[in-house]
């Protein structure tokens, strides 16, 4: 396969996927206005399906026997969802979209900390023991998903039987059209994912850049496309709690693909294998996140320059961060 054929496929794949993400997002909502679900969890639930091109991703790069590459995309699309989130709360300042975050929202930050911070753990804790050649970080990562999610989600539906609902907007989209195109734009973002990950580690082999650096930046952004798409379709509907919520839940899904990654690398521990890299990008991530909390958090209109500073300290870190991790290569 020839250099310029790679360096195209990987380019129309991930405009590809761009495409698929709006229409994920646009009949993500569709959904939501057509059943009992609240804004949060369809944010959860539009966050899973924009990550499945990470999955695809990370489950390519094992089959290619590119373990580095499946964590630094992961970490790295987390880093960037960030940053996408960060540069919209920049473009969309004068509504100050943090302040219409729910409680919700703020749980699933929190919830992404902590399950980084364990896959930090694992990166640089020697574990040797394992259950069934599956990290003990790993299967930490999906029972603490599953219980807190759970959780998340009751209090959710809860809350979402007093919320007055809003006017239908999609009355030309029968429950079953939507459910179906929902379906349909999330199966062409998995396939995109996967020639986004094959291209990339070509990619990583011509350039010499290393699958640290490719896998953290040049996959994850092309991964995180859909997530910034989805995210700016829903600040477009002026549904900012659903663009913030499906972003963070999509963040905490990446690492729940993670250590399901874990499970399918046969050849040892999958964070044995990751480089020192990952471990600059993830310590980076929870802070950015600890940034959206306190943004969330503050709930009255605050003044343009106080407002933009946590944005705006996410969007130069990110480059920093860039630079360091392309030093590290």
């Amino acid at each position: 396969m020839s250099v310029w054929l790679i360096f195209m496929l990987f380019i129309l794949s991930g405009i590809g996927a761009f495409f698929a993400a709006s229409r994920l997002a646009y009949f993500g909502d569709a959904v939501k206005e057509k059943t009992t679900a609240t804004s949060a969890f369809m944010g959860m639930l539009i966050g899973v399906a924009i990550s499945l091109p990470e999955l695809t991703s990370s489950v390519t790069s094992i089959i290619i026997d590119a373990p580095d590459l499946a964590v630094g995309n992961l970490v790295g699309s987390n880093l960037f969802n960030i940053l996408a989130l960060a540069i919209f709360d920049l473009v969309y300042r004068k509504h100050q979209i943090m302040t219409h975050a729910t409680v919700e929202s703020k749980l699933y930050g929190w919830l992404v900390i902590l399950l980084t911070f364990i896959v930090l753990l694992g990166l640089i804790l020697p574990v040797p023991a394992h259950l069934f050649n599956v990290g003990y970080t790993s299967i930490g990562v999906i029972l603490i998903y599953a219980i807190a999610t759970k959780w998340i989600n009751e209090r959710t539906e809860y809350k979402g039987r007093k919320i007055k609902r809003k006017p239908k907007r999609y009355k030309e989209h029968s429950f079953r059209q939507s459910i179906w195109q929902f379906i349909l734009a999330a199966a062409a973002i998995m396939v995109m994912g996967s020639i986004l990950t094959i291209t990339a580690e070509e990619i990583a082999t011509i350039t010499g850049l290393g699958a640290s650096f490719v896998g953290s930046f040049l996959v994850a952004i092309s991964t995180s496309l859909p997530d910034a798409v989805s995210v700016g379709t829903a600040l477009k509907m002026r549904n900012y709690n659903l663009a913030i919520s499906s972003l963070l839940g999509s963040n905490a899904f990446n690492l729940i693909i993670l250590a399901f990654t874990d499970i399918f690398y046969i050849r040892g521990r999958l964070l044995e294998q990751a480089g020192p890299s990952n471990l600059i990008t993830g310590g980076v991530s929870i802070g950015f996140i600890l940034l959206i909390i306190y943004s969330i958090s503050r709930r009255r209109a605050q003044p343009a320059w106080s407002y933009m500073l946590p944005s705006s300290l996410i969007v130069v870190s990110y480059f920093v961060t860039t630079y360091f991790v392309f030093a590290m290569r």
